[in-house]
């Protein structure tokens, strides 16, 4: 049985350190997938706080999951 994913709110620089990726990428990430119609979109900012975007951490790990990005377990 898989453990339960808490929803927190994260930022860009949450995300990257999620997912063992740079700040960079994670943008990259938003901007390619924004116009792709082959790949699965990045997941639309939940909304913002402080004038920042933000998104829910179990939508990105279900999106990183289903899109090979996810990190892998050491425990898996």
């Amino acid at each position: 049985m898989s453990d339960p994913v808490e929803r927190v709110p994260v930022a860009v620089s949450d995300i990257a350190a999620l997912l063992g990726v740079s700040t960079n990428t994670v943008n990259a990430w938003r901007k390619r997938a924004a116009g792709a119609k082959q790949v699965e979109p990045f997941p639309p900012a939940a909304g913002k706080v402080a004038g920042m975007d933000y998104w829910w951490s179990d939508e990105i790990l279900a999106w990183a999951t289903r899109t090979g990005r996810a990190p892998s377990r050491p425990d898996a």
